[in-house]
């Protein structure tokens, strides 16, 4: 939309006198009873609350979009919202009348009729077109309302509805008056295909890139021109530079959990609201950052003290600025990227860094979070080697996904950030844009597949593996371990092609597949999370818990495509942290010793700030 559109709040008293043209691109009243009835409810709770709050305190509505046309005014958005209160105030007409006020006008391109409907509604004229039956259904919705409600709380209401601003405690209208260059179809269009949804972010723009913000103090005409263009457009041209940035997921993913393509820049003016004036704002009102915006760009009436757009401007861009910091900084990118993952807002966090006095102590209070937040509240000063190794040793598999993973991811990023001589970062965004299993390395024996559909998938990627490069590079200087592999592979292929799938014939090649490549395969069931990683959830539900060399397989395939697989769950499936080298397509106890000794490890060194405080493993 043009810059030079005007914005304001208006309250509905302020409506009463002005007269509205509804276009023909307009579709008729289409509002249903719900509708009408929670913006009743909506207006009766804010007049509840607003008993025990000061006059300021208001409820708002959505945008009213409007163009000057012929001494009236053009509804370009906004007529279901108009119409709606038209109907509240007809229902209530005679004590608008004792009040000595009057409706606003509504008239009609193309539905003449519908004006005079609306001014004398009639029940039994509902069916004569389908504007009228949805007027008459939302006027018996008013009625019903009303009625529940108590004899008197009609005065109430209207009084809520129609206050003054000198009064309070009323409704009001977000008024957006477009520029008279514009195309009015166009902008409606571009509306109602959710394109410049005006929401937050887009009334915000507006109020910044108002022409009456600037240049106020110079008095030629001609010259304030020149510098109102100037500043409007290099507010807009970096506002634009915010949004760019923040539709990169890897940098959005990193400050938010939240899955949204739009409006991002929300989030922004979210953090950089915090310290102003929100007093009688709700903090359930969609709008309330904007409302919060609007008071204070506003001047709150006191046109002796005009507010510094562009220094209130150059707070927003501070706040974006200090992220973008952090995200540019290795060690910080990982601290925050992980504390987000646990749902710690990025407000809790601009708390923490403007408490600390130093650089050093920003990231070690991070740390200190992250230490409480991945082990229950605990303090850091309870740290040491027996401490985490107990700690780790209570970790089973029965202990849940939601304990197990943060420790999990948490090992990826430490392992990340013990490294000085890489850029390597965690792709936030992949792990948040997909779900996550808490996998078995060596799988569980007693875990057969159970449908014949997951049988037969489980038989085709014992196959698949045993026709792969991977099994024959492996393999390829022992004839006897060939010639079992070959026997299997005719098996599972006869039975795969058989007419009747036999389920007694499986469970022989389930056992007899499990006894080739897991021959300690009847040991207890390993649950130590030394026995557990990481697994994108498509791929750990394709294996249908397959033997410890096809994950293999599976995971290298993966690596070989690019295709994200966390750091560690790659290191473990490659035997990076086992110390027997002999053995590459087996898991056995000693590795899942080996692979949680490397976690304790790992962990303790980025607990003592490896990586965080630029030191390196095993040195000061």
């Amino acid at each position: 939309m043009s810059e030079c559109n005007e914005l304001e709040l208006k309250p509905i008293n302020d409506l009463l006198e002005q007269s509205f043209f509804i276009p023909a691109y307009q579709r008729g009243y289409r509002w249903s009873k719900r509708q009408v009835t929670e913006l009743l409810d909506d207006i009766k709770e804010f007049q509840q609350q607003a008993e025990n709050s000061n006059k300021n305190a208001f409820y708002c509505l959505q945008p009213i979009v409007v163009k000057k046309h012929n001494g009236d005014w053009e509804l370009v958005d906004g007529q279901q919202r108009l119409t709606t209160i038209y109907i509240i105030l007809t229902y209530l007409k005679d004590i608008l009348a004792l009040l000595g006020k009057s409706r606003y006008q509504l008239s009609y391109e193309t539905r003449e009729e519908s004006a005079e409907f609306l001014r004398d509604i009639n029940d039994e004229r509902g069916e004569e077109n389908i504007d009228f039956f949805h007027i008459v259904r939302a006027k018996k919705a008013v009625e019903e309302w009303f009625k529940a409600q108590d004899g008197t709380y009609q005065i109430k209401f209207i009084q809520t509805l129609l206050n003054d601003d000198d009064t309070g405690k009323n409704v009001k209208v977000i008024w957006y008056q477009i520029d008279e260059s514009e195309n009015v179809t166009e902008v409606f269009t571009r509306l109602n295909m959710g394109k410049i949804p005006l929401v937050n972010a887009e009334l915000v723009k507006a109020l910044f890139l108002k022409s009456s913000n600037f240049a106020q103090d110079v008095d030629d005409t001609k010259s304030r021109k020149p510098i109102q263009d100037l500043q409007q457009l290099k507010i807009s041209q970096e506002w634009d530079a915010i949004e760019k940035r923040l539709q990169d997921d890897a940098f959005w993913y990193f400050i938010s959990n939240k899955s949204i393509t739009t409006n991002r820049i929300e989030f922004v003016l979210d953090l950089a609201s915090r310290e102003l004036d929100s007093e009688g704002i709700l903090d359930t009102d969609k709008l309330k950052i904007f409302l919060t915006f609007n008071r204070l760009l506003s001047n709150s009436g006191d046109k002796d003290k005009p507010v510094d757009v562009a220094r209130e401007w150059l707070k927003i861009k501070q706040c974006f600025m200090t992220l973008e910091e952090w995200y540019n900084d290795r060690a910080l990118f990982h601290l925050i990227g992980y504390l987000v993952t646990q749902k710690v807002s990025i407000a809790q966090i601009f708390d923490l860094h403007q408490e600390a006095h130093t650089k050093y102590d920003f990231r070690q209070s991070l740390l200190k979070l992250v230490f409480s937040k991945t082990f229950n509240g605990r303090e850091i000063d309870t740290l040491s080697q027996e401490w985490l190794d107990e700690r780790l040793n209570a970790f089973t598999y029965e202990s849940g996904a939601h304990r197990l993973r943060p420790i999990l991811l948490l090992f990826n990023v430490a392992s990340l950030l013990a490294n000085p001589a890489t850029n390597a970062r965690f792709q936030f965004d992949k792990y948040k844009l997909d779900s996550w299993d808490i996998e078995h390395i060596r799988s569980v024996a007693s875990d057969m597949p159970n449908s014949k559909d997951k049988q037969k998938a489980w038989l085709e990627n014992v196959v698949a593996y045993i026709s792969s490069d991977e099994s024959i590079e492996a393999e390829e200087s022992d004839v006897d371990e060939n010639s079992e592999e070959l026997s299997i592979k005719l098996e599972a292929t006869e039975l795969l092609q058989a007419t009747n799938f036999n389920n007694d014939q499986f469970e022989a090649l389930y056992d007899k597949v499990r006894a080739h490549y897991d021959p300690d395969g009847n040991e207890e069931v390993d649950n130590t999370i030394g026995n557990l990683t990481l697994l994108d959830s498509r791929t750990n539900r394709s294996y249908q818990n397959a033997v410890f060399p096809i994950k293999r397989a599976r995971i290298i395939a993966l690596d070989k495509k690019a295709t994200f697989v966390p750091l560690c769950t790659k290191n473990a499936f490659l035997k990076y942290y086992s110390k027997q080298v002999d053995k590459m397509l087996y898991w056995e106890a000693k590795d899942s010793e080996d692979h949680q000794r490397a976690m304790v490890e790992m962990l303790l060194g980025f607990f003592q700030g490896v990586g965080v405080h630029q030191k390196e493993l095993g040195h000061e």
